[in-house]
């Protein structure tokens, strides 16, 4: 094939962030700033309604996407971060014991730490892969969740969230899922798997804007989970008790509209086109992993097989990896992210702490062309 350099950017980095957004985000997000602007629940005008309206939808379509019945339990605020927070602040305390993954997200290990709160995990292979059959003998008396990773940020290994709501259930756990990676392309089935909160990410797979987000709670884990922030609701403003009602619980203030109004938007695209969008990011990731498994220079982490994510990660064996990938941006316009993308425990579970390594993630707009033109500028550079 012969490869074009004439190319202006190469974006492998839709893990940390999509790019290009879904494609009528920014004009849905610019209109309703310059036309509508109104605050929810708040305003008293026909222009207040459409936006609650288009918010009411957006938390209808996340509820089909996570395949939840009820969606009054579909929370809204930044993003998985918050969420997080939310979920883990809400509901443990100092001294309690969790069973988490052993390849977490600081947005986990960081927010246990500042709680004082306990945790063990089961091993992992080399390829980041979790030996789930361990969470039976770690339970202790004071264990009160397991908090997974639906998929590392780091290795694309991905869990089978099935198995895992099978222990929790066995264990009278809760399941706390962290999807920020996950969402759309794997099927969580919220319902089915009984699971009790989910944390989601609007700016990343779902291809909305940053600062987007939220969380996903069965009715009786809400109603016992604390709010992490509390104020103005816009409802019983009589009172100075936090509102126990749905979703006004978890959503006091001002809740960042526009980004929400391009979520919206962004979701209602990724529902009528997931089949489309799950099949890209499938093929891309399957032909870019076998290019880059055919290079000598660089050593793959994580799955080897199609049992992943799109994330992939690699280190060059002859140059730095931040050298590389300084290297790749300035000379070839790939933008990739290098070091240890926010999970130090993943880096470490596959030998890669402290360097970290260089990670590539496609996205369902990724062109072969482009995947093509980045493994040659891999064998070019990674000598």
């Amino acid at each position: 094939m012969k490869i074009s350099y004439n190319l202006v950017m190469i974006y492998l980095d839709n893990a940390a962030t999509s790019f290009p957004k879904a494609p009528r985000l920014a004009e849905v997000t610019y209109n309703y700033l310059k036309t509508n602007a109104r605050n929810i629940s708040r305003t008293t005008s026909k222009k207040a309604l459409e936006a609650e309206d288009d918010i009411f939808t957006l938390r209808e379509n996340i509820a089909k996407l996570l395949g939840k019945k009820e969606s009054d339990t579909v929370f809204l605020n930044s993003g998985a971060t918050e969420s997080i927070n939310t979920v883990l602040r809400g509901f443990l305390k100092k001294g309690d014991h969790v069973i988490i993954s052993p390849v977490e997200h600081n947005a986990v290990m960081r927010t246990l730490t500042d709680i004082d709160a306990e945790y063990s995990f089961p091993s992992a292979n080399k390829e980041g892969r979790i030996k789930l059959e361990e969470i039976n003998k770690i339970k202790r008396e004071n264990t009160k969740a397991i908090v997974f990773s639906a998929t590392s940020n780091v290795t694309g290994a991905v869990v089978d969230i099935k198995k895992l709501s099978e222990i929790a259930n066995d264990l009278s756990l809760p399941l706390i899922i962290d999807a920020a990676e996950a969402l759309p392309y794997l099927d969580v089935d919220f319902d089915e798997n009984n699971i009790s909160a989910i944390c989601f990410s609007g700016h990343k797979g779902l291809l909305g804007p940053q600062g987007s987000g939220g969380f996903a709670l069965r009715k009786d884990f809400a109603k016992a989970l604390r709010p992490l922030i509390t104020g103005g609701s816009g409802s019983f403003s009589n009172e100075i008790k936090q509102p126990e009602i749905f979703p006004d619980k978890f959503e006091s203030g001002t809740r960042n509209i526009p980004a929400l109004i391009g979520m919206a938007e962004s979701v209602k695209y990724v529902l009528e086109n997931l089949d489309c969008i799950r099949k890209a990011v499938k093929d891309n990731t399957s032909y870019f992993l076998s290019r880059l498994l055919s290079l000598d220079n660089i050593t793959v982490h994580g799955p080897k097989d199609e049992e992943r994510s799109s994330i992939i990660s690699i280190s060059a064996k002859s140059i730095d990896n931040a050298e590389l990938a300084e290297i790749l941006v300035e000379k070839y316009e790939i933008e990739t992210r290098v070091g240890l993308h926010c999970a130090p425990f993943a880096h470490k579970a596959i030998d890669t702490f402290p360097y970290g390594t260089i990670r590539f993630s496609v996205g369902c707009f990724t062109k072969k062309d482009e995947l093509d033109f980045t493994i040659d500028a891999l064998k070019k550079e990674a000598r």
